[in-house]
């Protein structure tokens, strides 16, 4: 299920952009790929006139620095130029059959892209706020180097985390993978997800599994099996039923019309977008909003002359005349 277990028995060769991203995450890297396969190069490149401070720490880590003095300063891509050498290099000389390229330098685009085309897997690894989006999305998967930080900040805050921002990516995923019944493997959708987002770590939510991430998605239904393989995934759309309401039940209209008056018992009192949305889906008798034939607030409000004398809608909120 785990991506990590799809990539066992690996020859790996990880080079490294030292001037581009430093070594402060780099031992928390050779963690996670440790248990992709075993690492036969471990390679830094950069002006050892100038990082000469930092090869103590390569020699605990076991990586080799690669003499590399720059004679001009127009060869300030000289370590880029190396690497990229080597790189082709061990491609044909080496049993090396997975590449671990660690910047956050776009110039590597072309070097990931060669490496592939050749039938090569190709990883990634840079910070996030510096690595474009190009580069991500030329590697089979890229690592953020600040995420070792960010995984113990998330699992703190893990019961106040939103799962919007990927919903999207598990919908295109879902819908990309799906077969014929409307449904698709877990392994086969992290899979895809992957594809679609080389940088997709479940972890960064505060999950322990691929399985419990999926399980706090709102979009989706989790079927397991009675006894061990896979479980399977489909849209809850697929299977939510769809009530058309008819617009002139003042019933349906006093129902939502109470539950929002409970959070708003005052003239010019607010109401979450998200949470009058919840109480609306509760009356219409569907899991969300979007699953009824009013997609959104504004079109419930639309539809509803009760509604509309009452409430408006204001950015993404509800307000009571």
């Amino acid at each position: 299920m785990d991506a990590k277990t799809q990539l066992t028995d690996r020859q790996i060769a990880v080079l490294i952009d030292l001037e581009n991203v430093g070594l402060s995450s780099i031992q928390w890297l050779f963690d996670q790929i440790s248990d992709i396969g075993r690492i036969i190069v471990k390679r830094a490149y950069a002006d050892w006139s100038i990082e000469a401070s930092k090869k103590d720490q390569l020699l605990e880590l076991g990586i080799e620095a690669i003499p590399l003095v720059r004679s001009t300063s127009g060869g300030k891509n000289a370590s880029d130029i190396r690497l990229a050498i080597d790189a082709v290099d061990l491609q044909f000389t080496s049993p090396v059959d997975t590449f671990v390229i660690i910047s956050s330098d776009s110039d590597f685009v072309p070097l990931v892209s060669k490496l592939r085309s050749a039938g090569k897997t190709v990883l990634g690894a840079g910070e996030e706020k510096k690595a474009p989006k190009t580069l991500v999305k030329s590697c089979d998967r890229y690592f953020y180097l600040d995420k070792d930080r960010s995984i113990r900040k998330s699992k703190r805050e893990k019961s106040t985390v939103k799962l919007n921002e990927t919903e999207n990516l598990i919908r295109r995923a879902v819908e990309a993978s799906i077969d014929e019944h409307g449904k698709v493997l877990g392994s086969k959708l992290h899979q895809m997800i992957l594809r679609l987002d080389p940088s997709f770590d479940y972890s960064l939510y505060g999950y322990s599994t691929f399985t419990k991430f999926l399980e706090a998605s709102s979009i989706l239904k989790l079927n397991r099996p009675d006894g061990p393989g896979d479980i399977t995934i489909e849209l809850l759309e697929q299977t939510a039923p769809v009530i058309d309401a008819p617009v002139s039940s003042k019933e349906l209209w006093e129902q939502i019309d109470a539950a929002w008056s409970k959070r708003a018992d005052k003239s010019g009192a607010s109401i979450p977008g998200p949470n009058a949305a919840a109480d609306a889906a509760t009356a219409l008798g569907v899991h969300k909003l979007s699953a009824s034939v009013y997609k959104t607030l504004q079109e419930l409000l639309d539809a509803s002359e009760y509604l509309a004398k009452k409430w408006s809608r204001k950015s993404n909120t509800i307000i009571r005349s």
